[in-house]
């Protein structure tokens, strides 16, 4: 419903600068001012009617482009006081431009339309945003694309999952697939995900489903099937990934390897490296790693629209004093209307 909600105001705001624009238009022809119609009128007091050259035309375009791109910045930080010094960074430079030559009616019309029309898009853009990229782990060479990678691409590439039974007592890391508590999916399409979305903070040894290599467990997953339809749980998406101390260590006992983004994570940890490699998706580093609490990394992916429009995806690495990871979680958000 708040999806429909704010499609239905973006297309109403659309509509409204389209009628806007046409009723200055039809005013424009019908009012005569010294037997002129008000779109044929000198809006300015500037004489020249040259045609500008490409120089003025690089100068004016330059600020307009710079301007265009901090208001932008602005947009994206949020607050109803950035969009009152969106306006004052960007309608300078275009109206410097605007007054660089004799200007009619008709030339102010075209003004107003494409500001609105500007307008309208910078909230379009603030309020639905553009999807984000989906963060890939690498297990050795099987890449896992968070929200598009499917069970059945990673059981094609070698790797079994194991289907919780029952929950049984917390079992240790060890015995995890002897204990009863799971067993070996045959890959028959007999399990069905149900619809909907649900999330998964579980640990490792609670969790639904675990992905196995060559009988090592490298970590447990979550799974999204469909909106509105049970799906095979060979169809569904992973969309949740979860790693702890004991899979860390039989990772690194059988060789096998676990990269985020190109950043290796058995590797110590590197605060350059991921700073370089993730930008301003870092939302979250430690400041003091002295204090346990603060050793972990938060990583998100998101959008103004809060996953309406657009998937959305978070990522914690936690680490130890000497920079090694002990624990890694990637989430996904599916893009729905709660």
């Amino acid at each position: 419903m708040a999806r429909l909600s704010l499609i239905g105001l973006l297309a109403f705001f659309a509509i409204a600068c389209f009628g806007i624009g046409f009723g200055l238009y039809r005013c424009g022809k019908r009012i005569m001012v010294n037997g002129k119609p008000l779109l044929d009128q000198p809006v300015n007091e500037q004489t020249r009617t040259d045609k500008m050259g490409i120089g003025e035309f690089a100068v004016y375009g330059s600020m307009i482009i710079i301007t265009s791109l901090l208001a932008f910045s602005l947009m994206k930080r949020g607050g109803s006081g950035n969009f009152i010094l969106v306006r004052f960074v960007v309608v300078p430079p275009i109206m410097a431009l605007f007054n660089a030559r004799k200007r009619t009616g008709k030339a102010m019309l075209a003004f107003v339309v494409a500001f609105m029309f500007a307008l309208f898009f910078m909230i379009a853009y603030a309020i639905v945003g553009l999807p984000q990229k989906a963060p890939t782990l690498t297990i050795n060479d099987t890449k896992i694309v968070v929200a598009e990678t499917t069970v059945g691409d990673v059981m094609k590439k070698g790797f079994d999952i194991y289907v919780k039974e029952n929950d049984r007592p917390r079992t240790d890391y060890k015995r995890l697939l002897s204990s009863g508590s799971f067993k070996k999916y045959p890959g028959d399409r007999s399990i069905l995900v149900k619809k909907g979305f649900r999330r998964n903070d579980s640990a490792v040894e609670y969790s639904s489903y675990l992905l196995v290599k060559d009988g090592v467990v490298v970590g447990s997953i979550g799974v999204y099937g469909h909106k509105t339809e049970d799906v095979a749980l060979e169809e569904c998406k992973i969309i949740h990934f979860r790693l702890d101390r004991g899979c860390i260590d039989a990772a690194k006992a059988n060789s096998i390897s676990y990269r985020f983004n190109g950043i290796d994570l058995l590797a110590s940890l590197n605060p350059e490296a991921i700073r370089k490699t993730f930008g301003k998706k870092l939302w979250s580093e430690p400041s003091n790693t002295a204090n346990e609490t603060s050793r972990y990394y938060g990583i998100k992916w998101t959008t103004g629209s809060n996953h309406l429009f657009w998937n959305e995806y978070y990522s914690y690495i936690n680490f130890d004093e000497r920079s090694n990871m002990t624990s890694f979680e990637l989430n996904s958000e599916i893009a729905r209307d709660e």
